[in-house]
């Protein structure tokens, strides 16, 4: 079976839960959104809030990531320059995130994802290099070496949070599981709508500066919060 016939399949393994990537310990600002007064019911505004913001700047961020890690693949791009090029991504992305709480996060998740991740794929020289690398380039990176497009890759992040959004809200309120997939499912316009958006990106300069201040305020707060179930 070739990388392109196997795509969507690998697409469906990467945004599995159940992998062992640390993301069941981040509830993507859900948690702290929870103890300033979210309600419940808002969940789904804030899935779209996190969509049109903190998601699609993460989605851009891989998908740059991964033609970077493409273009290495086809010797487009010596492979001695990968790493430097990645971090150029990497510090894109960063410069874009102000709370150190949440870059911290995806650092710990970025970690987790590409130690899985390096079992499975040959993902040599950017495994070894050192860290710490955001979640969003090492899944970049692993979406590209899987042979997920940009199409494929963006899908992957979007529905990844989704998921993340709903399972931590679940956990943490607990309400008819039912309810949390219909979310789930109405998301997927928004959804649609961030993959056709970031699609095209090519170089760090197409990553957008969207922010969240309250995410990022409440993601601050939280990090010291003495009573959590989740680290973010």
């Amino acid at each position: 079976m070739t990388a392109a016939s196997s795509a969507p399949y690998l697409s469906l393994l990467l945004a599995d839960g159940r992998l062992p990537t640390g993301a069941h310990t981040q509830s993507a600002g859900v948690e702290p959104a929870l103890r300033h007064g979210m309600r419940v019911d808002q969940v789904p505004a804030y899935l779209r809030v996190r969509l049109a913001t903190v998601t699609e700047v993460e989605a851009v961020t891989a998908v740059v990531a991964g033609r970077v890690w493409a273009r290495d693949a086809f010797r487009e791009v010596p492979t001695s320059d990968v790493v430097a090029a990645l971090r150029e991504v990497d510090a894109a992305w960063r410069v874009r995130t102000l709370s150190d709480a949440l870059r911290e996060a995806s650092d710990l998740l970025g970690r987790s994802y590409l130690r899985t991740a390096a079992a499975v794929w040959d993902l040599a020289p950017f495994a070894t290099a050192p860290g710490p690398w955001c979640r969003a380039v090492v899944t970049g990176v692993v979406a590209a070496q899987a042979g997920l497009d940009a199409e494929q890759t963006a899908r992957l992040v979007a529905y990844e949070d989704v998921q993340t959004v709903v399972a931590a809200a679940l956990k943490l309120e607990p309400f008819d599981p039912s309810v949390g997939v219909r979310w789930a499912a109405d998301a997927a316009v928004a959804v649609e709508a961030l993959v056709a958006r970031v699609l095209d990106a090519r170089g760090t300069d197409d990553i957008p500066a969207h922010s969240a201040p309250l995410v990022e305020e409440w993601g601050q707060h939280h990090r010291t919060s003495e009573r959590r179930l989740f680290r973010a």
